[in-house]
């Protein structure tokens, strides 16, 4: 499994791999992680969590252990205090974390038609005059809403109203996008990656 790996301003690290076919996972020293999907029926999302806790162990150690709060917001267990802000994502075949000393978010979207059918109701009128039919930054936009959601305290958000993101600075002929956002009063800085056909975006506080 290869993973790859990027910082951001040295304050925000990234890693990412894609997600191997269950075959190769049993190749990868899966046996002793069953238990974390005993009761998974959906083979994607076997997947998913074997690929996930193995960037977790790559990255953290093997003791590391990754658990979730009651809001679903993921934090690491047996890690040298103290345990960095993690945050995790993933599409259909690939898995993604971001980490640091401070809120973080990610979130990494395949892009497809699909996203285009949430575009309305995701996104302010400023925006949807930004994104128009492009799926790529209708894509991007998704994943920057969805990031900073992560990033932030705040739960019961309205993505439109909420969380308002300057895409009128993206541009879809680079592979390296970096922007900003408001939500609640506070800036936040954004970094989206174009990954073949994925986009793979990140949250933090400016």
């Amino acid at each position: 499994m290869k993973i790859n790996t990027f910082d951001i301003d040295k304050r925000i690290n990234v890693a990412y791999c894609e997600i191997p076919d269950m075959m190769e996972h049993s190749n990868l020293g899966c046996i002793g992680m069953r238990y974390l999907t005993a009761n998974v029926r959906s083979d994607n999302r076997r997947r998913e969590i074997f690929t996930t806790n193995l960037l977790i162990r790559d990255i953290f150690g093997d003791a590391s252990r990754l658990n979730h709060y009651p809001n679903g917001a993921p934090y690491l267990e047996n890690v040298t205090p103290p345990a960095p802000v993690i945050s995790l994502s993933h599409c259909r075949d690939m898995a993604a974390i971001a980490y640091a000393n401070e809120p973080v978010g990610i979130d990494v979207e395949e892009m497809a038609e699909r996203i285009m059918r949430v575009r309305e109701r995701v996104q302010s009128t400023e925006e949807q005059r930004y994104t128009g039919n492009s799926i790529v930054l209708n894509t991007i936009d998704w994943t920057a809403k969805e990031a900073l959601f992560k990033a932030i305290p705040e739960e019961g958000v309205d993505f439109a109203r909420d969380l308002a993101i300057d895409i009128s600075t993206v541009k879809t002929n680079v592979l390296v996008n970096e922007f900003t956002a408001t939500a609640f009063g506070r800036r936040y800085k954004l970094v989206s990656q174009l990954l073949d056909d994925r986009v793979l975006t990140v949250a933090f506080k400016l």
